[in-house]
């Protein structure tokens, strides 16, 4: 009768815990999806550390090794145009593989009209329109979760490589705790004393044996939870995810094992809110139940790397599309990008934008041939260059545009902006340069439009050999497949070059303690310099500034340096 009292209590108690547990449970459902819903059409605030970047891009390196189907912005680009600070604004992915998806997408512009790019957009405009599917949808991925502390594609290029090992140990261990509950109801004294013997054992080498493969668990954890997301897709009945759901099922078919089986394969992080789970986890660390599945799976999951990567591409396709779309609706304007198919490479745009500033200036221009932009110091045309290069790169792999209007042909897309010296390499900041503008003309080989912007051309030689190499480069670069935006101060390259570049500057009001700009392009070479007078605003010696604006003045009238 006791023990009876006893077990209703601890039912009582188990009762309560799991209520508690899944009323909680509800309440954040509940916040999430508000959150879900209110959140969308903004962009992220929260920062990612370099590592977590770092972690992110792997999948897009894994991708690297097969070139042959797209074209890929190398780094030089990737960093010149800050692209890691407007993935990370955003990136509201629900999951690991949507964050991967969307990095490797904003790597790789279309260079034709590509069945990706249309089902992409057309995900992201359905979604856009239907707020309840789409919450339906990230309550999904949300369940696949984001994973940062270690690489998801490392870890499954890791458990790829594994071979299984032997499951004698674990048999052993698991075998010993069974012998031992026996002998409690032979012998109740030796076999207590036994099972506390058995239990630090299998304990002990099931905790070292669950550090040692931390990797394998996650891989097989997070497959259970795509898995499963492959069968919440099936129910969910979203029409624009037909296809989609098709191929998931179609993959996750010969890994049903893995899902059925999920429940003994978690990282082992249990909330006291599931008894359940906390039960199982006991019982995994005394029978090794889960390290005996996963030896037995390692197989199954090398024997169908095609199917898993399959279905982390579409369910990334999917959150990334999500993303994507609540990135375009936080934009002031955006359009859906024109594309013009031909050798004779086209870049026209209207009023476009930087993404990343918070106030904007718009600007418009129409290119069939090459740009030489001049200005002073500060005035703009580095961001213009960031700017026009940046609209090409979303128009070709998202779908639209930060602007009025994009009509353009599709391009390989290259910078040389943001360069510096190599002490890893022993380069010279000159050596970086010339290097970074030759692989610029040696894209012209593969015969697609190419798009590029050069700031300061040659910034890091002499003044005389920099104005007669810049000419020749810069002639180089005067072809009909190509557009190129190019930025320097030499205001004699834009006479040397006249009728070959078209010229457009960037210019400034200065008043006796500030100077203003406006950001505002304008055709023609630029005429006024402002390098001395910022010296001035700078409140730097005014006698300096006077023998600075002389020396200007003398070499102006005579065509020479005096001296100093």
């Amino acid at each position: 009768m006791q023990y009876m009292g006893v077990v209703l209590v601890v039912a009582i108690i188990v009762i309560i815990v799991f209520l508690t547990g899944s009323a909680r449970e509800k309440q954040q459902k509940k916040i999430r999806l508000n959150w879900l819903r209110e959140s969308y059409g903004t962009q992220n605030d929260q920062s990612l550390t370099r590592d977590e970047i770092d972690h992110i891009s792997m999948y897009h390196k894994s991708k690297e090794s097969d070139k042959k189907d797209h074209f890929s912005i190398d780094e030089i680009t990737w960093n010149d145009l800050g692209m890691d600070d407007i993935f990370v604004k955003m990136d509201t992915c629900c999951s690991a593989v949507g964050e991967e998806e969307l990095y490797h997408r904003l790597h790789t512009p279309a260079l034709a009209e590509d069945a990706g790019v249309i089902h992409f957009t057309r995900l992201m405009e359905y979604f856009d329109s239907h707020d309840d599917d789409r919450l339906k949808v990230q309550e999904i991925l949300h369940s696949i979760g984001i994973y940062r502390k270690t690489s998801v594609t490392k870890i499954f290029e890791y458990v790829y490589g594994l071979e299984p090992e032997s499951n004698m140990q674990h048999y052993i261990m698991a075998g010993l705790m069974l012998v031992s509950i026996a002998l409690i109801f032979i012998m109740p004294a030796a076999g207590v004393l036994m099972l506390i013997v058995a239990a630090i054992a299998s304990i002990g080498t099931y905790l070292v044996k669950k550090k040692a493969i931390d990797p394998v668990v996650v891989t097989f954890n997070y497959t259970a939870r795509m898995l499963k997301a492959c069968e919440n897709f099936n129910k969910s009945g979203i029409e624009v995810l037909r296809d989609d759901i098709e191929k998931l099922i179609e993959s996750s078919a010969p890994l049903v094992n893995i899902q059925r089986k999920a429940i003994w394969i978690s990282s082992g992080t249990v909330s006291m809110d599931n008894p359940i789970m906390l039960l199982v986890e006991y019982i995994k660390m005394f029978f090794h139940v889960d390290l005996i599945m996963i030896n037995r799976l390692i197989r199954q999951l090398k024997f169908h790397v095609n199917d898993i990567d399959r279905i982390r591409s579409i369910i990334g396709t999917i959150d990334a599309s999500i993303a994507a779309g609540s990135y375009k609706r936080s934009l002031e304007r955006f359009c859906v990008p024109q594309f013009v198919e031909g050798d004779k490479a086209v870049y026209e745009v209207r009023e476009c934008v930087h993404p990343m500033l918070n106030e904007p200036v718009p600007n418009s221009i129409s290119a069939d041939g090459p740009i030489l932009l001049t200005g002073s110091n500060a005035s703009g045309k580095s961001t213009f260059l960031k700017t026009v290069t940046i609209a090409a790169l979303m128009a070709q792999t998202l779908g639209y545009v930060p602007a009025s209007s994009y009509r353009a042909s599709r391009f390989m897309i290259f910078t040389s902006m943001a360069l510096s010296d190599s002490i890893r390499n022993g380069e010279s900041y000159f050596i970086v340069e010339i290097k970074s503008i030759k692989r610029i003309i040696d894209a012209g080989k593969e015969g697609v439009p190419v798009l590029c912007c050069i700031d300061e051309v040659l910034r890091g030689t002499n003044t005389i050999e920099r104005i007669a190499a810049s000419t020749q480069i810069l002639k180089s670069l005067n072809r009909p497949d190509y557009i190129t935006f190019a930025a320097t101060h030499d205001i004699e390259l834009t006479k040397i070059l006249e009728g070959k570049y078209t010229n457009y500057h960037f210019d400034e009001e200065i008043e006796e303690d500030d100077v203003k700009f406006n950001y505002l392009l304008k055709t023609g070479r630029a005429h006024s310099r402002n390098a001395i007078k910022l010296l001035g605003v700078m409140d730097y010696d005014k006698k300096l500034i006077s023998d600075a604006e002389q020396m200007v003045e003398e070499f102006t009238r005579t065509g020479e340096w005096g001296t100093a």
